[in-house]
């Protein structure tokens, strides 16, 4: 499967490998887009969104997370789907991933001073999900697969 039909294509499903190769593409890209916004004593971060260097600096933020968003969905719902599950199972994971994602973004509501070990504590509160979240999509074996072989 390419780079382009594993992060950007939500059609169909994909393995347990190709989960794993998902994440293993993302999570690097992820840490870089948010050590980019999140440079120290960044002069960006302090932008008055009404200026256009703060609707440069948000809109490009925002841009990076939808996108961030959208690989993740089509990861998640290949899954999904492979695991004989639909959209609906999705908000389940859709929540917290969020919850996740505004911990991690360069501020909280126009302020640069939350420091990573802050944001740890926040973050602490969501490892039960991701716990979950990769043990029943990474580890788990399809049911679907179980029920075809059995018969």
């Amino acid at each position: 499967m390419t780079f382009e039909r594993l992060l950007f294509d939500s059609s169909g499903e994909i393995s347990r490998r190709d989960f794993w190769m998902a994440h293993l593409l993302l999570f690097p890209l992820e840490l870089a887009a948010v050590m980019l916004f999140r440079v120290p004593a960044n002069y960006l971060c302090q932008q008055d969104p009404s200026t256009i260097m703060g609707k440069l600096y948000y809109g490009a933020l925002l841009v990076a997370a939808l996108t961030f968003l959208f690989m993740w969905y089509c990861v998640v719902i290949k899954r999904l789907r492979a695991k004989g599950r639909g959209h609906l199972s999705f908000f389940a994971y859709a929540v917290p991933i969020l919850a996740t994602l505004s911990v991690l973004a360069p501020h909280f509501p126009l302020s640069c001073s939350v420091a990573l070990p802050e944001r740890a504590l926040y973050l602490s509160a969501v490892i039960p999900f991701w716990a979950f979240y990769f043990f029943d999509l990474g580890i788990r074996k399809n049911k679907v697969l179980q029920n075809q072989t059995a018969a």
